[in-house]
């Protein structure tokens, strides 16, 4: 029986020991990618901050990387600008939204986002592709960008970051040829490092 007690023991202060870790390790702008069962290749659909995003554009999953920033947003007097950055395969991939009428000052005001959906098709809104060095700025067939889920993340108290969650599908023309971008899915960590306001 004292044995017993003693692997409990010795079992409860790992556990502490490997949680404390854990925590110290935490990273609030790295990238968590937990593949999603339904769409191979592309992450979940998820509203906490993983830091993720993923499409298939036909068919080829284009995703987010551990190695570069996975969004940035930039704010020009009146359009804000989503860029995703990835890859698709080995090629690096940049997909920007291009959004007129929407001017946040700060990553906190993304808050009045939340819930809202954009259809690219809008005069004034605007998608690019660029893969590899070509940039495409896309002719939009039908398609449209939800914004889920805005929220602020708070840590002790205090406001660090803006956790910005949503879905995109459009199709468009690449090569002269229709190409689908579907089951787009984004779950981003707004924060000082990836929020320009010009």
């Amino acid at each position: 029986m004292k044995n017993t007690g003693f692997l409990y023991l010795l079992l409860s202060l790992t556990l502490i020991f490997s949680s404390c870790q854990k925590m110290e390790d935490f990273n609030l702008s790295g990238t968590i990618f937990i593949q999603d069962p339904y769409y191979p290749g592309l992450p979940i659909y998820s509203e906490w901050g993983y830091n993720t995003f993923g499409a298939y554009i036909d068919r080829k999953p284009f995703i987010s990387t551990q190695e570069d920033i996975p969004a940035k947003i930039i704010v020009n007097p009146d359009t804000l600008n989503l860029i995703l950055r990835g890859r698709m395969g080995y090629e690096p991939v940049d997909l920007k939204f291009s959004l007129k009428g929407y001017s946040p000052a700060t990553n906190f005001d993304l808050t009045g986002l939340d819930s809202i959906t954009i259809d690219l098709k809008d005069p004034g809104n605007s998608v690019s592709l660029k893969i590899g060095d070509k940039t495409n700025r896309l002719t939009i067939i039908e398609g449209e960008l939800k914004i889920v889920r805005v929220q602020r993340l708070f840590v002790d108290e205090e406001a660090m970051r803006t956790i910005m969650s949503g879905k995109f599908n459009f199709k468009t023309f690449l090569n002269s040829e229709p190409v689908a971008i579907s089951y787009g899915r984004f779950d981003l960590g707004i924060g000082y490092e990836n929020f320009y306001n010009f």
